[in-house]
């Protein structure tokens, strides 16, 4: 393993340390550290080599002092010139090392045994000792036993008697001593120098990260202000529609431009002063002998309401709102609730749209159909009976005559039957219309309508074919044999001469009846699929072509399937043909058991 010396033996840090060791380490660049860290010896050395001037000092062996001196300079030279930085970690020993060698000589040119520079050997030992691992003190319990021993190694005739060895042995236990608890202390220092270090660089990394949220933060506010700026003035200019935005309590917090010119009242007048159910003409009913209710409740139990549904199902609810001059408005209301961030209510939009013009009008047809129904379907009832007495009369009629009557009575019957259709729709919209269930076999209903309407598919040049099977249900006869002609007679209307029109009727899985009337007419375009089975409604291919009818057949066959609790659905390609699938239950929801 190799890591580099200055990693394990941290610098002296920028603007910390004397003023002396920030100079030098200016002056020694990178690997500066190294070289601090042999100051302290190399001083101490000269000041040794410095008390050999001392008459009472004696040099014994001046060769082992050169040695020493040499080893000294080569210490200082090595720290400078090599690259610790590249080096492995057990090159970090050799400084050390050296220190021990150049004390080791000193000691035996100064005296050997009673030399008073064996002391200088503890700043190896806590150089070595400060090294991860017990490699550091245990080269340096093993260096001392070698220079107290270096002078008998080196002079067989240096003398070992048991003071010298007992002096050798509590040297290294002492110098061991020293190393260990230097090692252990410079773990732990070293343990919570990286500590900090790594706190250190955690705290960076957090406070990077807060910088970078805080920007983030910055960049969302200045989007979600310039977002919110937008949608004011999209708000305020939005005239003809009504916006208004409550609190979760219904408190008014937005009325804008058009809720003025709706309403009457000034922004101010509204805005944090009033609920949204005091702009109501009447207030929301309570349930009967519920508890009082506080108004907030109120406001939010009648806004939860009318929540438009995210799938867009119920496309609004009509509503009275009062003016400031006192007057009523009739009022289309799409509701959206506003969720704060932890999912709670916030709050809710509503858009109020003018329908008064749009209600009456439609109010004022109803009337009109309802009307127009009564005084026509009693004269016509008349004349049919009258004509049944001519041509069933004793009285001779020419041939010529039967036709014109036989003209006036299909032509009468027509005109009951429009009239008829236009009275089933007045009582589907008062809510009057009902059907009346009973046991049948839809398969019976199916080939009495085809017999029924044989002739006329066979003069339009239309071929008809059936599928037949067995659908026992409860339902009214009357009413789905209406169905079943509409749908046969608008598919042979639409369908040109050679063309076909095919009937299948069958059980289905639950007990029900599926009735199906596919042709290969002239089909509808998919924009106008939606709106076939409303009253009045004919598709665009129908006008073009100038086929007859008053677009009532499948809204009356739309409304019979509802209050059947069955589904009417339809598939068109325009210019391949059309496909019409009712299916019933095996009962009305609310048919008696």
């Amino acid at each position: 393993m190799t890591s580099s010396y200055r990693s394990t033996i941290p610098s002296v840090p920028a603007g910390g340390g004397s003023r002396l060791l920030t100079k030098i380490a200016s002056r020694l660049g990178d690997d500066a550290n190294v070289v601090e860290r042999q100051l302290p010896f190399l001083g101490v050395y000269l000041v040794a080599v410095l008390t050999l001037w001392i008459p009472s000092i004696t040099v014994s062996v001046p060769w082992a002092v050169w040695v020493s001196a040499a080893v000294a300079v080569s210490v200082a030279v090595v720290a400078r010139l090599v690259r610790w930085r590249d080096e492995p970690e057990w090159t970090q020993d050799l400084l050390p090392i050296m220190q021990i060698v150049c004390i080791g000589f000193l000691r035996y040119g100064t005296g050997g045994i009673g030399s008073i520079f064996t002391v200088m050997i503890f700043l190896p030992v806590l150089a070595l000792a400060a090294q991860r691992g017990w490699r550091g003190p245990i080269i340096s319990v093993v260096g001392v036993n070698l220079v107290i021993l270096l002078p008998a190694i080196l002079d067989p005739d240096t003398p070992l008697d048991t003071l010298v060895l007992v002096r050798g042995l509590f040297v290294s236990l002492v110098a061991l001593v020293v190393a260990v608890t230097a090692h252990e202390v410079t773990e732990r220092l070293r343990a919570r120098t990286e500590a900090v270090a790594v706190m250190r660089d955690r705290e960076q990394e957090m406070v990077e990260r807060m910088r970078a949220d805080a920007f983030e933060l910055a960049r969302v506010a200045d989007a979600r202000r310039a977002a919110r700026d937008e949608l004011v003035s999209i708000i305020d200019s939005a005239t003809e529609q009504a916006i208004i935005a409550t609190d979760a309590t219904g408190v008014v917090r937005v009325f804008n431009a058009g809720a003025e010119r709706l309403l009457g009242y000034a922004q101010g007048e509204v805005v944090d002063r009033l609920r949204i159910t005091d702009l109501y003409a009447s207030p929301e009913p309570e349930p009967p002998g519920g508890p009082q209710r506080a108004p907030g409740s109120v406001a939010a139990r009648l806004l939860e309401s009318i929540v438009t549904p995210e799938d867009g199902v119920r496309t609004g609810r009509d509503a009275r709102y009062r003016r400031r001059d006192g007057s009523e408005v009739t009022v289309r209301l799409a509701v959206t609730r506003r969720l704060d961030v932890d999912g709670s209510v916030a709050g809710y939009v509503i858009v109020a749209t003018d329908v008064t013009e749009e209600r009456e009008a439609s109010r004022l047809k109803d009337e009109f159909v309802s009307l127009v129904s009564h005084e026509l379907r009693t004269p016509l009832t008349s004349v049919l009976g009258y004509l049944e007495l001519l041509l069933d009369g004793t009285d001779e009629l020419t041939e010529e005559q039967r036709s014109y009557l036989t003209v006036i009575e299909r032509n009468a019957r027509r005109q009951l039957r429009l009239v008829g259709d236009l009275l089933l729709t007045a009582q589907v919209d008062a809510g009057t219309f009902a059907i009346s269930p009973r046991g049948i076999d839809l398969a019976d209903v199916v080939t009495g309508s085809v017999a029924s309407l044989g002739p006329v598919a066979e003069q339009a040049g239309v071929r008809l074919t059936t599928t037949i099977e067995p659908a026992p249900v409860t339902a009214d006869p009357g009413r789905l044999s209406q169905v079943v002609d509409n749908l046969v007679s608008n598919a042979v209307k639409f369908t040109p001469a050679g063309g076909e029109v095919h009937l299948s009727v069958g059980p289905t899985p639950d007990g029900g009846a599926a009735l199906s009337v596919r042709d290969t007419g002239i089909g509808i375009a998919p924009d106008e699929l939606s709106r076939l089975t409303t009253r009045f409604f004919r598709a665009t291919s129908a006008t073009r072509r100038a086929i007859p009818g008053v677009g009532l057949g499948l809204a009356i066959a739309r409304a019979v399937v509802d209050a059947h609790g069955g589904l009417l659905d339809i598939e068109s390609t325009l210019g391949e043909g059309t496909t019409f699938v009712v299916t019933l239950p095996s009962a009305p929801p609310h048919a008696p058991a």
